[in-house]
């Protein structure tokens, strides 16, 4: 499988930096550049940028936004959003599987994410899932039988109303839970 190319767009470089750091080491990911302004020309699959970047440039590519405060609509009748993370609060697991299921098409927002109680093991069990773990490896990883882990995906599906571990995943990073 070829790796996600994508551009990071942000004017303040630390927190661009901070970005580049929590992606660069994943093989399934290619930065194709990371810059205050967008890279014209190059191709990308997506792009992470700032609402600022995104409201004064209409990129082309699917967006994932980081930002705090609510998307303003500028933004959106401008570039096509697909997906929306929050700038202070930000986790290299929620950046990374934004980052995959944008670049599956689903569409994320963690600005507006309802509460839900998982347990420990499902959360975990989630996240591993989010990495793209099988479940012979999560029941390694977490010292449960296979049966047991293919449970407890049922459960989080059931939960989190997904029809998919795919869709489980997005609706985790929508929740905050990964």
């Amino acid at each position: 499988m070829d790796p996600i190319t994508l551009a990071i767009v942000d004017e303040n470089e630390i927190f661009r930096r901070g970005l580049v750091a929590c992606v660069e080491g994943d093989p399934a990911i290619r930065i194709a550049y990371a810059a205050s302004e967008s890279g014209a020309g190059t191709p990308v699959a997506l792009v992470i940028a700032s609402a600022a970047v995104a409201a004064a440039q209409a990129l082309g590519v699917p967006l994932l936004v980081c930002t705090d405060a609510p998307l303003p609509d500028a933004v959106r009748s401008v570039n096509t959003v697909m997906g929306v993370l929050p700038r202070a609060a930000l986790k290299p697991a929620q950046l990374l599987a934004g980052v995959r299921a944008v670049a599956s098409g689903l569409q994320v927002n963690l600005l507006e994410a309802p509460a839900t109680s998982l347990s420990e093991r499902h959360v975990e069990v989630l996240r591993l899932l989010a990495q793209g773990v099988a479940t012979r490896q999560i029941s390694d990883r977490l010292g449960y039988s296979e049966r047991t882990i293919k449970h407890a995906v049922a459960e989080l599906l059931d939960e989190l109303g997904a029809h998919s571990r795919a869709e489980a995943v997005a609706l985790g990073i929508r929740h905050g839970l990964i």
